[in-house]
């Protein structure tokens, strides 16, 4: 069976490109794609602390059991198989029911396919990816690490973005001193949340010395705050801050970092 799984796995070229959210946070752009014989699996981290490339390479024949997201990018037959964990190796068994359900090393999961077979979205747990249909070379360094120019007072997104918002006053650095650093953003930013019901979380892009980032950071009613900068940090005053709806912003960093969507003067 794994054997036949391989074969019909390497019979064609194929791939895929996905956000992947976690717990409503896009976190990551994941792409995937095989010629027939050599498979990709890479990942692309928008909020992580520094740098995050993944990648790896498999040659399909090669393995004892087909891989985990390969297997899943077109409707797999109802019924267990073993597959691999493309970032572990480890050997996971992959169940699927009537329905698009199923579990995936024990853990249940809901997917989507198009009218082709081809996967649309799929959920484990707090991790939901959804594919997107543009596509780019894998980049140089993390989108996070080396951001975007923008020209000096830019303070327009286009196209628009609806839902989105510019900060009218600089958020109140919050940080302790050995938690300093954007790097960090995203962490720091869900800590922040602990134990304080009326905050929420808020994403979008800061700009800063001619560069916008992706970056994390917490409202508090009106009034934001950001746990990667110290309160008395004058980096908050040449800062800009802009917000994206966090149900938009996976697609949002992946245009911005393409081209098709800018920070421009108003």
């Amino acid at each position: 069976m794994v054997a036949l799984l391989l074969l019909s796995l390497a019979a064609a070229p194929t791939s895929g490109r996905f956000v992947l959210e976690v717990s409503g946070v896009p976190v990551a752009e994941l792409r995937v794609f095989s010629d027939g014989t050599q498979y990709t699996y890479e990942a692309t981290h928008f909020l992580d602390e520094g740098p995050a490339e993944s990648r790896f390479t498999f040659v399909l024949t090669e393995l004892a059991a087909p891989p985990e997201v390969l297997t899943l990018l077109t409707r797999p037959a109802v019924g267990c198989r073993d597959v691999t964990e493309e970032r572990t190796g480890k050997h996971e068994s992959l169940c699927v029911e009537a329905g698009d359900t199923g579990t995936i090393d024990g853990q249940r999961y809901t997917a989507r396919y198009d009218a082709k077979g081809r996967l649309v979205e799929i959920t484990v747990g707090p991790a939901h990816w959804s594919a997107t249909t543009s596509s780019t070379a894998p980049p140089a360094q993390s989108p996070f690490t080396r951001g975007v120019a923008v020209p000096e007072g830019a303070s327009r997104l286009e196209p628009a973005v609806k839902g989105s918002r510019w900060l009218t006053r600089p958020p109140v650095g919050i940080a302790a001193p050995e938690d300093v650093g954007r790097t960090r953003c995203l962490l720091l930013a869900r800590r922040a949340l602990e134990g304080h019901p009326a905050r929420r979380l808020a994403v979008g892009l800061v700009l800063e010395d001619g560069r916008a980032y992706p970056h994390a950071w917490v409202m508090e009613g009106s009034r934001a705050l950001d746990p990667s900068v110290e309160a008395d940090d004058e980096v908050l005053q040449r800062r800009r801050y802009v917000e994206v709806p966090r149900d938009k912003s996976g697609l949002f960093f992946l245009q911005l970092f393409e081209g098709t969507q800018r920070v421009v003067k108003q």
